[in-house]
């Protein structure tokens, strides 16, 4: 069976490699549908799938083996439980229809959000997002009444909770108190909605529709951080992986865990450290017509699909 070393959509098809001693007899694709290739090479069909449920679902999440999902009805949507064995129990009703909903677990809570309904679930029960009391130092300061309700969620080390909405950024004002915010002390603003909020252990990523920046976490208060252009390309929306990599594992020799997500020039990865790696813009570039996607990491490879 001949090699492949994968797709090459950069190249002119007449000008990609037919094998030869010089890359070990492997061939590069113009196109390949249905198809895997495992780590020698090797390509095969993919399995065949079946189908666990019949709807229309989006927006599926999976925590610490919790499994959540959307799905629409006639005049509404909801969230329902995914269990192992594939069935599903609805764990809120009512939500409004066609909205992608963000998700993200923090210990064994899931907050969830769809920028006009939010909440947390624990053990499978649903329950509003809590709005906090400040208690500390008189603070001329006035904290919201209600939780804003984001597009994207994200949960830093040291209880610090970061959420958009469209193009701002709002951090909660206190360590581990998810429900307390103070918009008036202000907010992050971009061009653009952001499109992906990623936790890292030195800060966190952001990308709005042009580009993508990491956010370094410096000396001197709740707030502060550096903003630095890591990508100039922005994140396919919804396309964050939820599992972490060890770099090591992907042939990088560095410390730590990745990220990874699809940008609009190739699947990247993000280190601890805010650095980005693209892993695929020299051989599979995408045509600028997709807005939304996902990435899964399944033991050593990447799925990613967009739409």
């Amino acid at each position: 069976m001949q090699r492949t070393s994968g797709l090459n959509t950069v190249l002119d098809p007449e000008r990609l490699q037919q094998g030869d001693r010089t890359n070990g007899y492997e061939i590069e694709l113009a196109e390949a549908v249905n198809v895997s290739i495992d780590n020698r090479g090797l390509p095969s069909l993919r399995n065949g799938s079946s189908q666990v449920a019949a709807g229309e679902y989006h927006s599926l999440f999976c925590g610490g083996g919790v499994c959540f999902a959307i799905l629409e009805g006639v005049s509404s949507a909801a969230i329902v439980k995914i269990d192992t064995d594939f069935t599903m129990s609805v764990v809120r009703s009512g939500l409004s229809k066609g909205l992608r909903m963000g998700f993200a677990q923090t210990n064994t809570d899931t907050f969830y959000s769809n920028s006009v309904q939010n909440g947390f679930i624990r053990n499978g029960v649903s329950y509003p997002w809590p709005v906090q009391t400040y208690r500390g130092p008189d603070a001329d300061v006035d904290f919201a009444t209600s939780v804003p309700v984001a597009n994207h969620i994200a949960f830093l080390q040291g209880g610090k909770c970061v959420i958009s909405v469209g193009q701002h950024l709002f951090i909660n004002h206190e360590p581990f108190k998810y429900g307390l915010f103070a918009p008036a002390l202000g907010f992050i603003g971009f061009e653009s909605d952001v499109s992906m909020i990623c936790p890292a252990k030195s800060g966190f990523f952001v990308s709005d529709q042009r580009q993508t920046w990491f956010f370094r976490k410096v000396d001197g208060g709740w707030y502060r951080y550096r903003q630095e252009i890591v990508d100039a390309a922005p994140v396919i929306e919804w396309s964050l992986a939820q599992e972490k990599v060890l770099l090591r594992d992907i042939g990088y020799d560095l410390p730590g865990f990745g990220r990874v997500w699809r940008s609009s020039e190739g699947i990247c990865v993000g280190t601890d450290d805010g650095l980005v790696f693209n892993r695929t813009k020299d051989k599979v570039r995408l045509p600028n017509i997709y807005s939304r996607g996902a990435c899964l990491i399944k033991d050593d490879t990447v799925i990613s699909t967009v739409e």
